[in-house]
């Protein structure tokens, strides 16, 4: 089976996970920022605009494992874009439906931060924990 909605988003947990509880079944909910990079003209690195994202697991498993997880731990997301309509009145009094993005988990790891040693030695790379430590 193809599967043409797939998300995989390495980010940094912005939120301890919250467990949601429903007569169906207890999911988790919590937001995972982004960040990207680049380097400019000096070959410095600027970082481009955080994004977040709002992130829900139904899967028990996952829903288990998000407990370990702590606020900033960085993780590797991967799921599907999922969309909620809600309404909202603009100035007018007018009401306006618009949807809001999540990302539906399949699979979640925890992603140490790899940085190299030398611009030189491209093989070289230090793992680092989630706060940066080596």
């Amino acid at each position: 089976m193809a599967q043409n909605n797939t998300v995989i988003l390495v980010g940094n947990m912005g939120s301890e996970a919250r467990i949601i509880k429903t007569e169906g079944r207890d999911f988790v909910g919590f937001s995972l920022a982004t960040t990207d990079s680049y380097k400019d003209d000096k070959g410095e690195w600027q970082e481009k605009e955080t994004v977040w994202h709002n992130i829900l697991a139904f899967n028990p498993k996952v829903v288990e494992m998000l407990k370990a997880f702590k606020k900033g731990s960085r993780l590797t997301v991967t799921g599907s874009l999922s969309y909620r309509p809600f309404e909202v009145v603009n100035g007018d009094g007018e009401v306006i439906t618009k949807k809001e993005a999540s990302i539906i988990v399949s699979k979640i790891e925890l992603t140490p931060l790899v940085k190299k040693k030398s611009e030189n030695a491209k093989s070289e790379t230090t793992e680092l924990d989630e706060t940066g430590n080596d």
